[in-house]
């Protein structure tokens, strides 16, 4: 399978792969491969496929295993660590204060139906924010990603893991919306807290406009005032957008300048696919 989008960059070397970290991100629509250089905070090469329609978690798995078999850099080994991304709605957040690993799986239960015995539960701790990401995901990932990095220092987030991760770096109050193909994140921060983190999916630009000005009603964000950014799977001459920016006065495209996030090659404009955001 041809990547729908790649790049490189001239400065990925070969011999120092135990420098780098292996992304890998699996997302309901597609597939990403990315190596970051933490050290020097660059992505150094993405690949993004474009996956077909699939019907079960094992035809999905298929195509992926199709995909890293000939894939000519994501089999090495000995890298600094290997992440793993999980993008999926089987997630929700709790006060770290509240939290205890032996009853992970039944509080995810709580938030989205029973977690069964094919799936694995995750939890990420987010000190800044006092909040413990809970999330699932097949049991046949885990096993695969296991299989194929047996001894490699492996990390498991779920996607927004990573974006509370760029929303600590907002100064003080923002809205942040990572929009994917079909799908949106909103982060809300206030006075440096932490007051909103969902994911939701949409057909069409109207539904997204729907959700996101009825968390802002909800949430009494003051539209006029607020700084928002959207960044991801979305440009300005979208309806997306357009239709946002007549209801939200401070609204920008693309991050704040005080979250920085891993440099692309200098003819491009900044990557915003979720393997390329963090190092």
């Amino acid at each position: 399978m041809t990547p729908a989008f790649q790049f490189r960059q001239e400065a990925f070397l070969l011999t120092s792969v135990s420098s780098y970290i292996l992304t890998i991100a699996l997302n309901p629509r597609d597939f990403q491969i990315s190596i970051i250089d933490p050290t020097e905070n660059l992505c150094l090469w993405l690949d993004e496929f474009t996956l077909p329609e699939t019907s079960s978690e094992k035809e999905y798995l298929s195509q992926i295993q199709e995909i890293v078999a000939k894939h000519p850099i994501s089999g090495k080994t000995f890298w600094k660590s290997i992440r793993l991304i999980v993008n999926n709605q089987s997630f929700t957040l709790v006060p770290t204060a509240l939290f205890k690993k032996e009853y992970a799986a039944r509080t995810l239960s709580l938030a989205r139906g029973l977690v069964t015995s094919q799936e694995t539960v995750q939890h990420t701790l987010h000190p800044m924010w006092e909040a413990t990401t809970l999330f699932s995901f097949p049991v046949l990932f885990s096993d695969w990603i296991l299989e194929i990095y047996p001894l490699e220092k492996i990390q498991v987030f779920h996607q927004s893991d990573l974006l509370l991760e760029l929303s600590s770096k907002l100064k003080d109050t923002g809205l942040m919306i990572y929009v994917e193909k079909q799908a949106a994140t909103l982060v809300y921060i206030n006075e440096k807290r932490l007051h909103y983190c969902n994911r939701f999916v949409f057909r069409a630009a109207s539904d997204f406009l729907y959700y996101a000005l009825f968390v802002i009603n909800e949430l009494k964000i003051d539209a006029s005032k607020i700084p928002t950014w959207v960044f991801g799977a979305v440009q300005t001459e979208d309806d997306l957008y357009q239709g946002l920016y007549d209801y939200v006065e401070n609204l920008s495209l693309g991050l704040p300048d005080t979250v920085s996030i891993p440099g692309v090659p200098d003819h491009l404009p900044p990557s915003y696919h979720i393997a390329t955001l963090l190092s």
